[in-house]
């Protein structure tokens, strides 16, 4: 017997007859049908051969003939997208083929289409088209042969490529009835097969939102035996579950493109076309694939306009409760993190496959684990390992930052752009002014160029949170791995600048840094009034590049290691309160103490500096690189070890620039 179901609208490409335009009318001839057999494939059965029966009998013409729009490549959603009509009345049937003339629009932003059309460059159209009713002839060996025998033409668009035959576009997701009949039906007598359907001849409304697919069309062939009686009236459709069908579909596409961060045109695409979850799926697996064989290694997120998505809110507030785990002291529990307080990665990483849309009911914690790090596991793409990174990157950032880096106060900080080597401009070298008589002309003078250079280096390593911890619950030694990871680069920074003052590496001149001919060398000394009044002395005897003027280089910082060296440091800017003159400290208050356990020598005396303020002075600089003054972190999926690989690495330089704002004093056993 005849099977009402519910199809969505379909679409065909054919023509546009540039020879046939009028410029001054703006109309051109389409070729909108002929009809031609083309191979469907339907998402909840097997492949069908359709077929577009072009005559008057068949072909509904009251839409297309009343003004139906003429679409930028089937964009429903959008005004803009309306580039033409169809001139009323112009739609009609000639041997066998459906022609209609389309008036373009005036609009300005319609015109560059509209000449690539009269010039022959544009030539694609494609109808959009709903089917009311079909014939279906079973085939041995062969696919079905559904012949559209009622069908109306709703709307024409032009399209830059005409679509694979093998495949149908699908132009607005909105079901709409159809009477399905096969021919070993013994009701379907000729008359019945052609005769229309008694459904209203309207648009099925369509909800304005956009979103995302799940397949709406349910299977149209039913296994009821033959009958005789005849076909019911088709019912009418539900406006209401249309409109909610089509917003979960529009929804579902959003989701899955906000989720694994594909373009906008691509989702768009998935929308306008009135894909079906199995197709979104394929399509959405096809581009991540395609995506990692161009070596990406890692996902991208793309974020919205309007800030953050669900997907990334959801990973954020999943970060922050593995944090708060491994952490509470550093790491508060938010508002979002409490829902995923006290997961375990499993539980995480079984969410995040649940989240991505595989089962895992039935999966064991190894399969799971395993699942769950794949770049597509199990044919889908997990967030765990973005999870995983999110947690690793703030964690070594935090403990980055809570690393002590005592150079920081006394030494210079730049960024670099680039790994080339750097030659930094000398504080000091601009000429001495001079003074300018009135009506005389300024004298030129030649800026002093530094000799000094340096560029930044690399430094990284890999670690990997592997399937066993992940089974374990290990998340405290992933914590530790990645903070020592942290503390670890913050000290690299100190040993990197504190070893330019052990060193004693000779500058630009062959000179070392703390040297006799540098006037930067003290007589060995425990810190007392005499040792520090020589070294005040001499830092004041300092002139610029060319040696002619004294430059204000007095010594703000003293940096000793722990111990001897530091008490006497102490002592010697304490404020005490003096009985009589002889007693005052004279240098109470005059430098900051740097106490740094670097500098320690073992077995033998512990020397000490004195650095200038580097803002007057040029002592050490240090680099990052611009973008990325903390450690940067990568993960990846491993291949070697079974788990999430992280990669930490950081770009950092030190260099002395300067011998004039820096002094050393090998240092003395006490008497």
């Amino acid at each position: 017997m005849p099977k009402n179901v519910m199809l969505p609208l379909l679409g065909r490409e054919v023509e546009v007859r540039a020879e046939t335009a009028d410029e001054q009318a703006r109309t051109v001839d389409v070729v909108w049908t002929t009809g031609a057999r083309i191979r469907r494939r339907r998402l909840w059965d097997e492949d069908i051969d359709e077929e577009l029966v072009v005559d008057a009998g068949a072909v509904r013409l009251d839409r297309l003939n009343t003004g139906a729009p003429f679409l930028n490549t089937h964009n429903a959603f959008d005004l803009d997208a309306i580039i033409g009509v169809v001139v009323e009345g112009s739609a009609r049937i000639a041997d066998g083929k459906g022609i209609a003339t389309i008036r373009f629009s005036e609009r300005a932003d319609v015109e560059p289409i509209w000449r690539d059309v009269v010039a022959g460059i544009i030539r694609n159209v494609s109808v959009g088209y709903r089917v009311h009713r079909y014939e279906v002839e079973k085939r041995d060996g062969r696919p079905e042969l559904w012949r559209a025998v009622d069908w109306e033409p709703l709307e024409i668009s032009a399209v830059p490529v005409a679509a694979d035959p093998g495949a149908h576009i699908r132009k607005d997701a909105a079901l709409a009835p159809c009477v399905v009949v096969w021919d070993d039906d013994p009701a379907a007598t000729p008359a019945a097969q052609l005769e229309r359907s008694e459904m209203p001849n309207k648009q099925t409304p369509v909800a304005g939102d956009q979103g995302d697919t799940i397949e709406a069309a349910a299977d149209i062939r039913a296994d009821s035996a033959p009958e005789t009686a005849p076909a019911p009236q088709a019912p009418q459709p539900n406006a209401d579950e249309v409109r909610r069908a089509e917003r979960e579909r529009i929804a579902a596409i959003q989701a899955l493109g906000d989720r694994f961060g594909l373009e906008r045109a691509f989702v768009d695409d998935l929308i306008a076309r009135g894909a079906g979850l199995p197709e979104v799926r394929s399509a959405v697996l096809d581009k991540l694939a395609e995506r990692d064989a161009r070596g990406s290694g890692h996902s991208q997120i793309s974020m919205p306009a309007g800030g953050l998505d669900a997907t990334v809110t959801r990973r954020e507030a999943i970060a922050e409760a593995l944090l708060h785990r491994a952490q509470p002291n550093a790491f508060e529990l938010t508002d979002r993190a409490r829902e995923y307080r006290g997961m375990r990665l499993l539980d995480v990483a079984r969410d995040c496959l649940e989240t991505a849309g595989v089962r895992t009911r039935g999966m064991t914690s190894g399969e799971i684990a395993y699942a769950a790090t794949r770049a597509a596991g199990l044919h889908s793409t997990s967030d765990f390992p973005l999870i995983l990174a999110n947690v690793a990157g703030k964690r070594l950032r935090q403990a980055y930052a809570t690393t002590p880096r005592t150079f920081q106060r006394w030494a210079r900080g730049i960024t670099a752009t680039d790994f080339k080597p750097m030659f930094p401009t000398q504080i000091g070298s601009f000429p001495a002014l001079k003074q300018v008589m009135e009506g005389a002309e300024f004298s030129y003078g030649t800026i002093s160029e530094g000799r000094e250079s340096y560029q930044l280096a690399t430094y990284g390593r890999i670690v990997a949170l592997t399937r066993q911890a992940i089974i374990n619950d290990d998340l405290r030694a992933f914590d530790r791995a990645i903070a020592s990871a942290g503390q670890r680069a913050a000290d690299l920074e100190s040993a990197i600048v504190y070893n330019v003052l052990i060193a004693n590496a000779p500058l630009a001149d062959n000179i070392a840094l703390f040297h006799a001919d540098h006037g930067n060398l003290g007589t060995a000394s425990v810190i007392d009034e005499a040792a520090l009044s020589e070294a005040w002395e001499k830092m004041a005897q300092q002139k610029d590049l060319d040696g002619e003027e004294y430059i204000d280089n007095r010594p703000r910082f003293i940096l000793v290691p722990p111990g001897q060296r530091s008490i006497e440091a102490r002592k010697m800017v304490a404020a005490v309160t003096a009985a009589k003159a002889a007693d005052v400290n004279a240098f109470t208050g005059s430098l900051e103490i740097i106490e740094e356990p670097r500098l320690f020598v073992i077995g033998g005396p512990q020397p000490w500096y004195l650095a200038a303020d580097p803002n007057l002075v040029d002592t050490i600089e240090y680099a990052h690189l611009e973008g990325q003054m903390e450690p940067f972190t990568d993960q990846r999926s491993g291949f070697e070890v079974d788990g999430v690989e992280f990669k930490v690495r950081h770009d950092f330089a030190a260099k002395a620039l300067d011998h004039r704002g820096l002094y050393k004093n090998a240092g003395a056993n006490p008497s």
